[in-house]
């Protein structure tokens, strides 16, 4: 594994001198990279004049590095990580080691500007009618607010266009993939109205074989309709509306709980509990990969998913006044075996109906000496949950008959409403030092109401609480110019992510009332950055290096009352730097680069439930889950032209590695093994037509990529009196995605 890494990593710099010195000569258009245009920080600005570190790809790189997922997206950016959880039910992508302990996710997804509660729309979305994805690393609170307390994900969908075009793409692949897209632009009303639509489809049957009903277990399919219209009703106003509606019908995900092997403990449980955790309570090492043995009952995952936006831009001299409107709405079902075996012991189901609101009004300068920007926001969120655990024992239970209830329903609803004003002025100091000042002022307010089932007593109880959250998040940055073509910038900003309520009674026990809710957490981000072109724009090399300070961190702890809730109790750091090369080293060549090192831990942590099961509840110091202190990435690129008369020859080689990641709090265990993936794509294409022949994961590598702690509800049902000792919580591992390959052709008309 580790000789792939090295030679990749070897061979592209070696190639580059080797075309470098070939390439002289040759004309220097040949040779210049792509300039791209971001609009993360809500104005159009040159990629390597931003005062922040961005990844970006635009449409022909999504297309070039066959990009399927936003794992795929990860796997590509420097200090940034995407992990399922929950048996795939939970996407949650960490961006400098500030992982999603607890609540809402720490990234936010944006399209076109407009915020997104759902996280499953990040693959659903990932269609030809993206134009550009931007990756913001770092907090993003004083321009976006709630929930970019790490960074934030932007995606930007293609406009219509004033001339009739069109593209058909279509995908063959193994394991029964199959892809289709079809879209249209054109002209509704000449120079005045535009239009754009697509249809797209996408099914996979599965790598895995569910061995319970002989049918494959991670079989996908989704739907998503798309229409998009521009108007330009005069020479000063633009508008532009969105809509999109996505249905997806999935199977279940490949996951299997995964024993301990490690951490024997004696302890007892205080009653009314009566477990005895005379077992291992951990797992020791490296999780295995699993690739067979998967038999669950049967479930499903079925999203509706209707979202849309309206955006208006007017000219008015010096000023943009602008205007973006969202409203999404999402349908959920699902039912999923929860012990991920074949005995019918656990099996639960969700239902959720859920829809947001968002307005913002922002004024926006241009072609001024001082640049700056104003603006206000509401948001408005309403979620209707419904959860049903289902227990049916097929071992004798012993103790534990009382506390595994045939049916544990929970009813929940929960509303935001956040109010904010936020806005930014930049100007020059000197002739050549800049400085930013940025800031947003937030109010938000939560409300929740929640019945639940006491797991003890099987007796109903209900909560119902409002709670309000302000917060001031500032953004400083100097920047200076180091030379024409390098430039030096420094930040610090804070960032906001707001608290919550403890609603679940888990284990039996009740939250006290003063445990009820949890505040804000708080963290202050420093950056040093360089963003460096040489040759003429032949080469760009950026450099980041950051620290974070986590404060009143939002982490699990054990209640008064022994119930188990989330408390701001936690402080964490993070440190690293991030690397980025791109390079044309020779006509037709393009390279590209990344390393990343993050060191994510604990500073001050004590999880008293631990010491319950034995082990030690002191976890300062400890490495943050989820976080690769390594990562890098390396692609080449090579167009042959002219093979035929019309025909170019295209390929690609895409190489990734992730260092090891802790799954749990606990040090070291258990642990997802580092990993390197390679992707290749060659194929032919024209003005018109491509085919293109497509590998992900060329070397079959199968170590697994997710995991999370779980109580197992397997080994509840076999506690007594065929199972002494008892393994509070085991690792739910997800099965490697295996090599797949296939088939894509496309025609424009």
């Amino acid at each position: 594994m580790y000789k792939k890494i090295i030679i990749s990593l070897i061979c592209c710099p070696v190639l580059f001198f080797h075309l470098s010195a070939y390439a002289e000569g040759e004309k220097i258009e040949h040779f210049q990279l792509d300039e791209m245009t971001v609009t993360i920080q809500k104005r159009e600005e040159v990629l390597q004049e931003t005062f922040a570190a961005i990844t970006a790809f635009s449409a022909q790189k999504i297309e070039n590095a066959n990009i399927q997922n936003i794992e795929d997206i990860s796997l590509l950016t420097p200090g940034f990580t995407y992990i399922t959880l929950l048996g795939g039910r939970v996407g949650n992508p960490v961006i400098r080691g500030a992982n999603t302990i607890i609540g809402e996710s720490n990234v936010g997804f944006f399209i076109d500007g407009v915020y997104q509660e759902s996280r499953e729309l990040m693959n659903a979305l990932l269609s030809e009618d993206i134009e550009r994805i931007e990756i913001a690393r770092g907090p993003q609170s004083a321009l976006y607010g709630r929930n970019t307390f790490a960074g934030a994900i932007n995606y930007i969908s293609k406009r219509p266009t004033n001339e009739s075009s069109g593209k058909l793409k279509l995908t063959l692949g193994n394991y029964g993939r199959k892809k289709a897209n079809l879209s249209h632009s054109g002209v509704i009303m000449k120079d005045t109205l535009f239009y754009r639509g697509s249809v797209a489809h996408s099914s996979f049957d599965g790598l895995y074989d569910n061995e319970l009903t002989g049918s494959k277990l991670d079989d996908k399919q989704s739907n998503v309709y798309s229409l998009s219209l521009l108007a330009l009703p005069s020479d000063n106003l633009e508008v532009d509306f969105k809509i999109a509606m996505e249905n997806t019908n999935d199977g279940d995900e490949a996951f299997q709980f995964v024993g301990n092997n490690a951490g024997f403990s004696s302890n007892q449980l205080a009653p009314p509990l009566p477990f005895i955790f005379n077992d291992y309570q951990f797992h020791d090492g490296e999780l295995p990969s699993l690739t067979n043995k998967f038999a669950v009952t049967p479930g499903y995952h079925e999203r509706d998913n209707f979202t849309s936006s309206l955006r208006a831009d007017l000219d008015l001299e010096q000023v943009t006044l602008t205007l973006i409107t969202g409203y999404n709405d999402l349908s959920l079902k699902s039912r999923y075996d929860s012990d991920y075996e074949a005995r019918r012991i656990g099996t639960s189901s969700e239902k959720v109906e859920q829809d947001e609101f968002s307005q913002e009004f922002r004024l926006t300068s241009f072609d001024q000496p001082i640049r700056w920007m104003t603006g206000i926001y509401f948001y408005h969120l309403n979620k209707d949950r419904i959860t049903r655990d289902e227990f049916v024992s097929e071992a004798v239970l012993g103790p534990l008959a009382t506390a595994l209830s045939p049916n544990i329903l929970s009813k929940s609803n929960a509303s935001t409403q956040n109010w904010a004003v936020f806005g930014s002025i930049g100007f020059d100091v000197t002739n050549k030092l800049g400085l930013t000042l940025s800031s947003r002022y937030a109010y938000e307010r939560k409300e929740v109401d929640v019945v639940d089932t006491n797991l003890i007593t099987l007796s109903t109880g209900r909560f119902k609480d409002d709670a309000i959250f302000n917060n001031f998040t500032p953004k400083v940055v100097l920047d200076y110019p180091l030379t024409n073509s390098a430039m030096i910038y420094g930040s610090i900003a804070k960032a906001v992510k707001s608290g919550g309520f403890n609603t679940s009674t888990f284990g039996g026990r009740v939250p006290s009332a003063d445990e009820r809710t949890f505040d804000e957490e708080k963290s202050m981000n420093y950056e040093v950055g360089i963003k460096t072109s040489w040759l003429n724009n032949r080469i760009t090399a950026n450099l980041a290096v950051f620290l974070i300070k986590w404060d009143d961190q939002i982490v699990r702890a054990l209640g008064v009352n022994q119930a188990l809730l989330n408390a701001n109790i936690g402080e964490s750091s993070s440190k690293g730097f991030e690397l980025e090369l791109a390079a044309k080293p020779a006509k037709n060549w393009g390279l590209t680069a990344g390393l990343s090192y993050t060191d994510a831990r604990y500073d001050k942590y004590t999880f008293d439930a631990l010491s319950i099961i034995g082990l030690d509840p002191v976890l300062d110091g400890n490495s943050m889950q989820y976080v690769s202190e390594w990562t890098a990435n390396a692609s080449v690129q090579y167009v042959k032209p002219r093979i035929t008369t019309r025909f170019d020859w295209k390929s690609r080689i895409d190489v990734f590695y992730q260092s090891e990641q802790s799954a749990s709090f606990i040090d070291d265990s258990p642990m997802l093994p580092d990993r390197t993936i390679v992707n290749v794509n060659t194929g032919m294409e024209s003005k018109k037509y491509s085919l293109t022949l497509w590998v992900k994961n060329l070397f079959d590598n199968d170590d697994p990529s997710s995991a999370s702690l779980l109580p197992n509800p397997a080994e509840a049902a076999g506690y007594l009196p065929t199972k002494l000792g008892y393994q509070q919580f085991q690792t739910l591992t997800k099965a490697p995605v295996e090599r797949t390959f296939g088939l894509t052709a496309s025609m424009k008309f």
